[in-house]
């Protein structure tokens, strides 16, 4: 058979191939919204191209000086009828009425505005901040990353609550609309996120650090406040008798539990005692011995008052072994992790991985005991690393029902719809959790609201087909790539790989991507880049949006990000490499 023929019989094949996959998918197609059926079936197309190894190919057609598929995501079907035409012997014209890359790119382009709004001025790719507490967004911030090139503001509903978002909002959109940008705003919900607790209790140790800048030197005393009873935060329970007659300048002196001398310097009364400095930092445990002198006069002693009991700090290395269940008991001397969910303990299974802290400890599980799940630590970060109670908790290898809406998404999903442009659905899973809070987006009548899907999860990269023709029952929708918890449910060795997968079958289906987790995080926590920061940033400049994490450089981030996308964009779209002329290659 002739070269030519033997090339178009194989794009004929893989045709078919696409087609029949098409067939398959007539359902969910269907089941699409309108506007987004043409993505739908394109979509359908490139699963039914994923499914086939056509590397061979690809070489055989580059040899050829054709397309060798490799762009094809978003017009799957109009390629191969290009390629096909090419290669007949009459060189037919391919037909017209196909989804053909300047559609897939518009309708890209237009679900993309749909979400995140106008396009910023100079540059294709939106810049997304995280919002910071409450205290620190101001509008002089908002007016800092704004004018850095900010566009978009994510709130994490997992931190604070409704009447501080309202308050970061309120800073953000003043700004954004001084400045005549859309500034739209999301909301991350919660989702799911399981946490372990320690039952056991110790001793209360407190501390109180020495505020410092970044150099470590002390710019101010550490405040405190002398209380009759702990209540919560930096206060020091100190004899109730004390407290009328303590006035300023009089010194309250300790040895603290690092048996160090330091100098309580009293300023006033203060809401709930007497308000007191100290130079340096200090740890205090209930019963350490105190002097009260006002000049030279010693006008009294004491001690310490009680303080409350706080969970056990468990210290984890390579080879230890602890017992997960419900009680945060165990029945030997191994230390125990409290999980609240029954549900979730009865699925687990000896062999699968128990991942802790967002992967500081990797743990596989031994064997079901009586008392719970025998576990065994495989991989500490530190040696020991220690853990603290309420830090987060995955099972990777676990088949595992969890609901998309807890009360704390309830509570976000409620502020996001009167304040906000759209929520980020965290921790999804599967298209029945998309389903879920669809329906509520949809009961909530609020057109154009947006919905992001955090891909994270093993079960989202496992269902991702079912996930995105799900997501195309919605509008506006976008996809995040969620790399921190990505990284610990796949591992970092397959966090670049997936992350690739998420911008494929985003452009597949024509659904903007936004590019998070520890962007330029360097800088925007001490104003200096890493060179791999740096090669980040570019490659990030391939999705539709990228998302920086809060910081006290924040803005020197954005300013950094955007003129690294800036100039990126002149060299590529996508996966395409745009040719403008370069200085180095002028004739000298």
């Amino acid at each position: 058979m002739d070269p030519g023929e033997s090339l178009r019989a194989a794009v004929l094949a893989v045709q078919d191939a696409i087609e029949a996959a098409g067939e398959r998918e007539r359902a969910r197609i269907e089941a699409a919204l309108p506007r987004h059926r043409p993505s739908a079936l394109n979509l359908a197309h490139y699963l039914g191209l994923r499914n086939l190894d056509i590397r061979r190919l690809q070489l055989d057609l580059a040899a050829a000086g054709l397309s060798s598929l490799g762009r094809s995501e978003g017009h799957v079907h109009d390629a191969l009828l290009r390629l096909s035409a090419w290669l007949s012997p009459e060189h037919a014209a391919p037909p017209g009425n196909t989804l053909d890359r300047s559609k897939a790119e518009a309708r890209l382009h237009a679900n993309t505005r749909a979400l995140f709004g106008p396009r910023p001025a100079d540059r294709h790719v939106y810049i997304m901040v995280t919002a910071p507490d409450a205290a620190e967004a101001s509008e002089p911030w908002a007016d800092a990353i704004l004018h850095a090139g900010a566009d978009l503001l994510r709130i994490n509903g997992a931190h604070e609550s409704p009447s501080e978002w309202a308050r970061i909002v309120a800073a953000f959109t003043a700004r954004a609309a001084a400045l005549g940008k859309p500034g739209r705003v999301f909301v991350d919900l919660p989702g799911p996120k399981l946490r372990t607790e320690i039952r056991e209790l110790e001793d209360a140790v407190l501390h109180f650090p020495r505020c410092k800048d970044r150099q470590g030197r002390t710019i101010a005393p550490t405040p405190l406040e002398l209380v009759a009873e702990y209540h919560e935060g930096a206060e020091i329970p100190v004899p109730a008798q004390w407290l009328p007659q303590l006035a300023a300048g009089d010194i309250v002196s300790i040895t603290d539990a690092g048996q160090r001398r330091r100098s309580l310097v009293v300023r006033g009364p203060s809401e709930r005692g007497v308000a007191a400095d100290c130079d340096r930092s200090l740890f205090i445990i209930a019963g350490l011995a105190l002097e009260w002198r006002r000049g030279s006069a010693l006008l009294g002693k004491g001690q310490v008052g009680p303080l409350p009991r706080q969970p056990r700090e468990l210290r984890l290395d390579a080879g230890d072994a602890f017992v997960l269940n419900e009680s945060g008991q165990s029945e030997d001397a191994a230390p125990a992790l409290a999980l609240a969910a029954p549900a979730v303990l009865a699925a687990l299974r000896p062999g699968e991985r128990v991942i802790l802290d967002d992967g500081r400890l990797v743990a596989v599980i031994e064997a079901a005991r009586a008392d719970g799940l025998l576990c065994r630590v495989q991989r500490a970060l530190k040696s020991p690393t220690r853990l603290r109670s309420g830090k987060g908790v995955c099972f990777p290898d676990s088949t595992l029902a969890l609901g998309a809406m807890g009360p704390l998404d309830e509570a976000a999903l409620a502020f996001a719809l009167e304040h906000a442009d759209g929520v980020a659905a965290s921790f999804v899973h599967s298209a029945q959790d998309v389903a879920a809070i669809g329906a509520r987006l949809e009961a909530a009548a609020r057109p154009g609201f947006g919905l992001i899907l955090k891909l994270e999860t093993r079960g989202a990269m496992r269902n991702l087909p079912e996930i995105l023709f799900e997501a195309l029952k919605h509008d506006p929708v976008g996809l995040m790539i969620a790399r921190g918890d990505l990284a610990v449910e796949m591992s970092f060795e397959r966090l670049a790989e997936m992350q690739e997968e998420i911008l494929w079958f985003g452009e597949a289906c024509h659904l903007p991507v936004i590019w998070a987790t520890e962007v330029l995080d360097t800088v925007a926590h001490t104003g200096v880049p890493t060179r791999a920061e740096v090669t980040d940033a570019a490659m990030s400049m391939r999705a539709e949006c990228v998302m920086l994490n809060k910081g006290p450089h924040l803005a020197a981030a954005v300013r950094m990000l955007a003129d690294i996308i800036r100039k990126m964009e002149k060299h590529q779209f996508k996966k395409r490499s745009l040719y403008r002329p370069l200085a180095l290659a002028r004739a000298t």
